[in-house]
């Protein structure tokens, strides 16, 4: 079975956000060889730049916070108000290296056994078309484009989903082509990491 992911994916295990149980799970069936996980290469540089810029702003709220409680406990009410806030004050610091560190971890456990879908001139072409068909912002459509490319590279009954949970790019029941495209390839879209797990647990039970 065939799992594509995207950028979310790693976030969602990064920032430990409210799915990364799923998320950790979904990881560790290709850890052990049950599924396999794909995802284009696309999403190796977002993710980055998702996590630093959250960090330069935790750090400027850091710095901030600090500055303005130091200047309460210039006053008597508030003396000891560093004391009872300083283990959230550690947290709000902590947290910076934590979330780079879970990053560098899952992009290495996604490397070593995921597959990446390298972007060529054809993907492009095509990226840029599914902006204007789709109404897909740039990002969205090389992700998209991508997983369409490599869809059609392999066997249409293999069994397959493409996890995201971007379902304003790809998840709206409206006119668009996005869920009929992929599911003639024996693709459907999740958005959920939750909903994906289940969907991929009982799928693995099925085809044994």
């Amino acid at each position: 079975m065939i799992v594509y992911v995207e950028s979310n994916f790693v976030l969602e295990m990064a920032l430990e956000q409210e799915q990364f149980v799923a998320a950790e799970a979904i990881l560790s069936l290709a850890e052990n060889n049950k599924i396999k996980l794909v995802f284009p290469s696309f999403v190796l540089s977002e993710p980055f730049e998702c996590v630093m810029r959250k960090r330069g702003e935790g750090i400027t709220l850091h710095k901030n916070l600090v500055e303005t409680l130091q200047n309460l406990r210039r006053s008597e009410p508030y003396k000891n108000i560093m004391i009872d806030l300083e283990p959230a004050i550690n947290a709000l610091r902590d947290s910076h290296t934590r979330q780079l560190d879970l990053l560098h971890s899952t992009f290495d456990r996604l490397l070593g056994v995921g597959e990446c879908i390298e972007i060529n001139v054809s993907i492009f072409r095509a990226a840029l078309n599914y902006q204007k068909s789709l109404n897909l912002a740039p990002q969205d459509s090389i992700i998209y484009a991508s997983v369409v490319a490599d869809l059609q590279s392999r066997p249409s009954e293999e069994e397959k989903c493409f996890l995201s949970r971007d379902i304003k790019a790809f998840g709206n029941d409206d006119d668009r082509s996005i869920k009929a495209e992929l599911g003639a390839s024996h693709c459907r879209y999740i958005g959920s990491f939750l909903q994906g797990l289940n969907f991929i647990q009982h799928t693995l039970a099925r085809i044994g």
